[in-house]
C-alpha cells in the first residue's frame, strides 16, 4: 500500500448555500439545496480527495433572531452561542 496521501479539500457549505437571497427561507427549501449539494460532494470524494465541510450559518442565526426578538414579550430570549447552537444541529 501506498504512503501517498489523499489531497484533501476543504468545503464551506451551509448559510448563503442553503439560504439564498432569493429564497423564503423555508425548511424545505434548505433540505432541498442541501440535497442537491450532496451530489457534487460525493463527486469530490470520487475524484480521490478526502473530504472535511466547515459551515456558515449566518442568515440561518438571523432568522432565529428575528423570532427571538419578536417573541421577547411571550417567552425569555435565547442568548446567541444558543441560537447558533441551534442553526449548527440543523445544518
Amino acid at each position: 500500500m501506498s504512503d501517498a496521501r489523499k489531497p484533501i479539500a476543504v468545503i464551506a457549505f451551509g448559510g448563503n448555500a442553503l439560504l439564498r437571497p432569493q429564497d423564503h427561507g423555508t425548511q424545505e427549501e434548505q433540505f432541498t439545496l442541501a440535497w442537491k449539494a450532496t451530489r457534487w460532494l460525493a463527486e469530490i470524494i470520487h475524484r480521490g480527495y478526502e473530504l472535511v465541510i466547515v459551515h456558515g450559518n449566518g442568515p440561518q442565526v438571523g432568522n432565529i433572531m428575528i423570532q427571538v426578538e419578536e417573541a421577547i414579550t411571550k417567552i425569555p430570549p435565547q442568548t446567541l452561542d444558543v441560537c447558533v447552537a441551534q442553526t449548527e444541529g440543523s445544518i
